[in-house]
């Protein structure tokens, strides 16, 4: 996970950075009661400026690792995908609840 390895380049803390501040971001919109973090003014302003940051730089090796094309965590409780930007589209990401009822499908014990 990026956010507990030792950040080496520049790149790599600009990415923390705004990493932690969208995990704040999002544990604050929780708070609030927003079940659906990218419904948050908060969040959604500072996932714009990862965006931003991704679509100018390249991302580092472990953000791509982590992230791009596939769910990585965000901390314990959430987790964030990038999609990388084609041509004139910009990146998208999207972030998800990492708990027991949206991720696991409960089986149900039937007698026959």
């Amino acid at each position: 996970m990026i956010l507990t390895k030792v950040q080496k380049t520049p790149k790599q803390r600009t990415e923390f950075r705004l990493l932690v501040a969208i995990r704040f971001a999002c544990l604050m919109a929780r708070a609030q009661g927003i079940t659906q973090p990218l419904q948050c003014q908060r969040v959604q302003s500072r996932v714009h400026k990862l965006i931003k940051h991704l679509d100018y730089y390249s991302p580092s090796q472990a953000f791509r690792q982590q992230h791009i094309n596939h769910a990585g965590e965000l901390g314990h409780q959430f987790s964030l995908r990038y999609i990388e930007s084609k041509g004139d589209k910009a990146g998208t990401v999207g972030i998800f609840s990492n708990n027991q009822t949206s991720n696991v499908y409960q089986l149900e014990n039937s007698i026959a």
